[in-house]
């Protein structure tokens, strides 16, 4: 195919000529054995980094401004291969850090509530968002939409994106076979079901009961069914794993779940897992995300069947050697253990190597590079260390 867009096209042959797919397979391994707490001679890193602010030669690419990706999959295609969540896949080579190369159809958390009528809005260079709505009525009226009309919302946009993944990457199979598309952000059934009712919704769960319990139906119905339908447009993998937030994963979804830590565990355990529950077993397993402070619903996400692995959107809030040693099975669950993907750790700890005293395995790491310069002598400091 013929690109519109040139500079897609640049990056793209720029890729074939510098991921290295035995670099690619070694990457995907570090990650697999960890997840399966299998010794390491080190744990795999993610470094996050600003992009220098000018084109050099060495990276002569420049993402577009964030506002201008949602109307054109080329440029959405673009920044998730030159620095998506911070990372990116065009300076992996110069770093050499443990990123897995990924891409999704990147609009934000809206897609399941935008499918219920979630009135989006995208301003300036933020992410998109959806006001909720306006009063009650509109909610429950919002809320008996049918769950897998997913000709709805911002869904087929989405199936778009993906249909131009797929041709853009056909032209290159060597990429093809090494860059894995995988699924959206879908949220969860309680953080989709909370962007359209806003905060009055935790007051439901005492007010009406019955409703809430039929809003997160139909959430997690919503997000089920359109997972199943992306499927034939993803090449995520190996069997059995996923990638999500720039990392392998064991099973096939990943729950964000943030509103929970507005709930206390019996709460959570008695109205949302359930829920969680049919997401992740219907379509095989998966995580659990959460940001802020879990630690008081932490037993709870390790106790929903289906889950797989814990990612910690906000660790530094936690008890991080807490939640490794009950993740690792000598918490009140009992010997089961549960991975914890991303789990971010400061520079000293890496440099030295302590790291590795303090979590030998079972974790996947992510660090927060002041440049990109600073990750690669942070990530060559840690392999030496490791040695």
């Amino acid at each position: 195919m013929m690109f519109a867009n040139a500079q897609l096209e640049k990056l793209l042959d720029y890729l074939a000529e510098t991921l290295d797919p035995g670099r690619q397979a070694q990457v995907e391994e570090l990650h697999r054995r960890v997840l399966e707490w299998e010794p390491v001679e080190r744990l795999p890193v993610v470094m996050q980094y600003p992009l220098p602010e000018e084109v050099s030669d060495n990276m002569p690419f420049r993402p577009y401004p964030h506002s201008e990706i949602f109307a054109d999959p080329a440029k959405m295609l673009f920044n998730e291969l030159l620095h998506a969540f911070d990372t990116s896949i065009a300076c992996r080579g110069m770093i050499d850090d443990d990123l897995p190369c990924t891409v999704r159809a990147n609009f934000g958390t809206v897609i399941i509530a935008s499918l219920f009528g979630g009135r989006v809005e995208q301003v300036e260079e933020n992410p998109p968002w959806v006001r909720h709505f306006d009063s009650l009525d509109e909610f429950r009226r919002a809320m008996d939409t049918d769950p897998t009309d997913l000709s709805r919302g911002w869904c087929p946009r989405v199936v778009e994106t993906y249909q131009f993944y797929a041709e853009a990457l056909t032209e290159h199979p060597e990429l093809r076979e090494m860059i894995s598309v995988v699924l959206p952000d879908l949220q969860g059934p309680i953080d989709n079901v909370d962007m359209l009712r806003g905060t009055e919704f935790f007051t439901d769960f005492y007010n009406d009961p019955e409703m809430v319990a039929h809003a997160l139906e139909q959430a997690a119905t919503a997000q089920i069914a359109f997972a199943r339908h992306l499927a034939p447009y993803l090449s995520d993998g190996p069997e059995g794993y996923c990638h999500q937030h720039t990392v392998l994963m064991p099973g096939n979804v990943l729950i964000r779940n943030d509103s929970s830590i507005m709930l206390s565990p019996e709460m959570y355990r008695e109205r949302v897992a359930p829920h969680d529950e049919r997401v992740l077993c219907e379509l095989g397993g998966g995580g659990i995300h959460c940001c802020g402070k879990i630690e008081h619903n932490l037993g709870e996400f390790l106790a929903v069947p289906g889950c797989g692995c814990l990612d910690l959107g906000q660790p530094e809030m936690n008890d991080i050697d807490k939640l490794y040693a009950q993740a690792a099975g000598h918490g009140p669950n009992g010997s089961r253990k549960t991975p914890i993907i991303r789990l971010r750790v400061d520079r000293q700890e890496l440099t030295s190597g302590s790291v590795m005293q303090r979590f030998p395995t079972g974790v996947s790491l992510m660090h927060q590079a002041q440049s990109l310069a600073d990750a690669q002598e942070t990530m060559a400091a840690y392999r030496r260390a490791c040695e």
